[in-house]
């Protein structure tokens, strides 16, 4: 990483000084193909040439090595990996306060400021509290002005939209307009251009992108208008439908968290209509996926489709401490359900959920 700064900051000092290669080549003594070779990254100055180096530049050797920016780095890096760990245990309060210390340290590091604004409204609320909107965007808007890393700015394009959702609509399509088209992404072209195995494994993870962008959007329809309940059903089970053919034997990993998310809404669907046999049919799948994301290690899909992908504990994030047994658990204490509460279903469904709560 040393010689990647080092090759950067010499043509950056050279340009700004506006001297060719061969220039400078000739006041250190040396050729032209050296200085080439070194702003390739190619190669690295004998220590006798740093000092001066830094002195035709007029910067410190730290200066020219870069010395501050490495620290820099290292030290973000140590806050992205205390950060992943509080966001695997859902810890959202420790983690908004690592990034307002990091923001404190380094206001003008767009990575800093694209942290800050994820684990600002780490809890998902809708609509986004408008003191919390207005941080937000404002460090949205400054990492659009400064950085020119294209991941970095769509991760920020995300977050604006999605905060702006529910208080300025208009301001939300605004930064949905500026994402990229779904014909033309990064994950379908190196799709397309990859071959062998890795590009067996890209294809499949893509494909899993695209399975859980249409189970994560069928939902969706239901909430744009006045459907009713069986419709909404419908297209939860069209979310489930489509996991299930993705995962045909069944070992669906971690997307069990989802499916159990399916199977809570259709049970509480199911609860408002006053059907018992279908609530308690539902709340038991939801019961089942629960469990499964509760014990769920380090694995590897085994479906034909996806028998490249490896699930790793250790990279899942959320935002809720406990699982999905907790969550579920949550959910059974709403009054819809007083209807089948106490059958002994029921009973069996909290008793088996509690039994892998955290």
């Amino acid at each position: 990483m040393m010689e990647i700064m080092i090759k950067d900051k010499l043509r950056t000092l050279r340009q700004q000084k506006n001297v060719t290669q061969e220039a400078l080549a000739n006041h250190l003594g040396i050729t032209a193909q050296s200085v080439g070779k070194w702003e390739r990254g190619e190669g690295f100055p004998d220590i006798t040439l740093l000092p001066k180096l830094a002195l035709y530049f007029d910067v410190t050797v730290d200066e020219l090595l870069c010395v501050d920016r490495a620290r820099i780095d290292e030290t973000i890096e140590g806050y992205i990996a205390e950060s992943k760990v509080y966001k695997h245990t859902g810890e959202n309060a420790k983690n908004l306060a690592l990034w307002e210390k990091a923001y404190a340290e380094f206001p003008n590091d767009c990575r800093v400021m694209l942290q800050l604004m994820y684990a600002i409204n780490r809890d998902g609320e809708y609509p986004c509290q408008p003191e919390k909107a207005e941080r937000i965007i404002a460090l949205g808007e400054s990492i659009l002005q400064k950085s020119t890393d294209t991941k970095q700015r769509e991760d920020a394009i995300q977050v604006l939209c999605y905060t702006c959702k529910g208080n300025d609509n208009e301001k939300a399509l605004q930064y949905a307009d500026m994402g990229g088209s779904f014909y033309v992404t990064r994950d379908d072209l190196r799709s397309y251009v990859l071959e062998g195995e890795e590009g067996v494994k890209q294809c499949q993870e893509y494909l899993m992108s695209l399975i859980q962008s249409a189970a994560m959007t069928a939902p969706q329809i239901a909430t744009k208008g006045n459907f009713s309940p069986e419709e909404t059903i419908e297209a939860h089970r069209f979310s489930i439908d489509i996991y299930k053919r993705l995962f045909s034997d069944g070992n669906v990993g971690f997307y069990a968290n989802y499916i159990s998310q399916h199977y809570r809404c259709i049970a509480l669907l199911y609860a408002e209509l006053g059907d018992a046999a279908h609530t308690l049919e539902a709340l038991k799948e939801n019961c089942y996926y629960s469990v499964t994301e509760a014990t769920l290690q380090d694995m590897n899909y085994t479906a034909p489709m996806i028998n490249r992908v490896q699930h790793k504990q250790a990279d899942t994030l959320k935002n809720y401490t406990g699982n999905c047994c907790n969550i579920s658990l949550k959910t059974l204490e709403a009054k819809r359900f007083d209807f089948v509460r106490d059958t002994e279903e029921f009973r069996k469904i909290v008793a088996e959920l509690k039994r892998y709560a955290e």
